[in-house]
């Protein structure tokens, strides 16, 4: 797998509201990835990132989050439907047929933090030796025991936010218990497991191994890992792998945008199999939305930028939690500017694994120029990665020296936050000599041809919108 690249496959308004009129075949997400699965690997998809697939508790009009029943996938009259917001199981297992069938990978949403829509309430007492009524009875009424026996009560959570008793709001921890050891505050929200109660952790990890030897997934997303006790994500991480015969993907949601926090995590969870989001990175293409990035360290921001943990990186512009049409509740927004100008960064770079963002490819008619990047990244960029010394307070530039392994590859990458439409020209060495370059995007219709040191003038549009060049040999 060369320059592998990540297809987040689901956004969180999908087949609601607009979406639901505009983009109707999105009613049937498992169908439409089958459907799509030759499309993916001609364009050059590595991974499909799914939606957390199984029951929540707003049913069928779950995201996902609200995980109910982890072990319904779409296969039990269970939180008045069968189906999940994203089809029924036996439509998940073709999907993932299809996709394997064309070499794609596959990556589950797991969500192990809390469980929501309890079937009863119980009677605990709290840390603090008051009485509380919870929501922490799941019976499971309709999968009867299958796939695993465990029903749940208060005993396998440390706490809710809710308390019934006194119809009041807040983190109520249980008698006898203790928040889980998780990089950040244990609790996050609904019913939070207790990752010190056996049964919880031997039922997690059937499921894991289920959920890739029995369903056939390549790995998991987890989703905020960070709020998931340390120890037992990096045992659920060597479980599942050595249960496989599969070389299996992980990634963690640890939502930080400060790189020191996030390479502090990666130390903690000590699992060398765990990638990380590089939200900090994320955090520069906000301030180059709004044009305010010094663009003379760009190559030095985010995790995918350090010597010793750019390995763990997984690059991204926006997903389903930074971008939503509601104000969104963590306080981000989406970027609505430049955003070609971030996807040239993470898919042209030599370190981190890219993902593109559903939502982007299909519903704002970004596909076909996204197409045109994600080519560049599979034809042109290999060999060394190298900061041009002409990168300026708003424009930046990188070469990719290209391989023997790969004739014609290597790329002068060019993007900028200027909006003057101006065309902004800089000498750049490409490490080439002698060597006629045209910008493969489109953006610049001229040619440049280096000279006998490898130096040419390159240009790139100051401009929103096409603020981006990606200058490849010419064959």
């Amino acid at each position: 797998m060369e320059n592998p690249i990540i297809m987040q496959a689901f956004y969180w308004e999908m087949n609601t509201g607009r979406y639901a009129d505009e983009f109707p075949e999105e009613s049937g997400l498992w169908n439409l990835l089958a459907d799509r699965a030759a499309e993916f690997k001609e364009t050059g998809f590595d991974f499909l990132w799914f939606p957390p697939a199984n029951k929540g508790a707003a049913g069928a009009l779950d995201v996902g989050y609200g995980t109910y029943d982890l072990w319904d996938l779409g296969e039990f009259e269970q939180k008045g439907n069968i189906r999940t917001k994203y089809g029924k199981k036996e439509e998940l297992e073709n999907a993932l047929k299809k996709l394997h069938d064309n070499g794609i990978r596959t990556l589950y949403d797991a969500v192990l933090n809390h469980r929501m829509g309890a079937d009863e309430k119980e009677s605990v007492i709290l840390k603090d030796g008051k009485k509380a009524e919870v929501w922490t009875k799941f019976n499971f009424p309709g999968r009867k025991g299958k796939y695993s026996s465990l029903r749940l009560d208060w005993t396998n959570f440390d706490g809710v936010d809710w308390n019934e008793r006194s119809d009041e709001e807040g983190e109520f921890l249980f008698k006898h218990k203790n928040w889980d050891n998780s990089f950040e505050d244990d609790y996050l929200m609904g019913a939070d497991l207790d990752y010190e109660n056996q049964a919880v952790r031997e039922d997690i990890i059937n499921w894991g191994i289920w959920i890739i030897n029995e369903i056939g997934f390549d790995g998991f997303r987890f989703d905020a890992s960070k709020h998931v006790d340390d120890k037992f994500l990096a045992n659920f991480i060597n479980e599942t792998d050595e249960a496989s015969n599969k070389e299996l993907f992980f990634i963690g949601e640890s939502w930080v945008n400060d790189t020191e926090s996030l390479k502090n995590y990666i130390t903690k969870i000590d699992n060398k199999k765990l990638h990380v989001f590089d939200f900090p990175l994320r955090q520069a293409f906000v301030e180059m939305m709004h044009g305010n990035l010094d663009m003379r360290w760009f190559g030095d921001r985010g995790l995918v930028n350090t010597d010793d943990y750019s390995s763990y990186a997984v690059t991204f512009v926006d997903n389903h939690d930074t971008d939503r049409d509601a104000d969104s509740e963590y306080g981000t927004s989406s970027i609505s500017s430049r955003k070609y100008q971030a996807y040239t960064y993470i898919l042209m770079r030599r370190e981190g694994i890219p993902v593109i963002f559903w939502k982007d490819y299909y519903n704002r008619g970004m596909k076909d120029k996204l197409d045109k990047i994600i080519e560049a990244r599979k034809k042109f960029a290999y060999g060394d990665g190298l900061e041009s010394d002409s990168n300026d307070e708003n424009t930046y530039s990188y070469i990719r020296t290209g391989d023997k392994e790969h004739p014609g590859s290597g790329l002068i990458m060019m993007i900028t936050q200027h909006d003057s439409g101006e065309i902004i020209r800089k000498i750049i060495n490409s490490a080439k000599a002698s060597t006629e370059y045209y910008d493969f995007s489109g953006n610049i219709k001229d040619t440049v041809k280096t000279d006998e040191n490898g130096s040419g003038e390159f240009m790139v549009k100051g401009s929103a919108g096409e603020g981006y060049s990606i200058w490849v040999p010419k064959g």
